[in-house]
C-alpha cells in the first residue's frame, strides 16, 4: 500500500455476474466492494513487479 499518493477516481464498467460475486467475496469478508476491488488490483499489480 502507498498511503502518500494522491488518488483519482475512475469508472469502470462490469457485467453483472461480476459485481455480484464481487459483492458476494465482499459480504463474507465484511468489506466494501471497492476494498475487495483495490486489494485485489493492488495485489496482482505487486505480483506483475516482483
Amino acid at each position: 500500500r502507498r498511503p502518500a499518493q494522491e488518488q483519482r477516481r475512475v469508472n469502470v464498467d462490469f457485467p453483472l455476474w461480476m459485481i455480484q460475486s464481487l459483492d458476494r467475496e465482499a459480504r463474507r469478508l465484511g468489506v466494501t466492494r471497492q476494498s475487495i476491488i483495490k486489494v485485489w488490483i493492488a495485489e496482482r499489480l505487486e505480483r506483475k513487479v516482483s
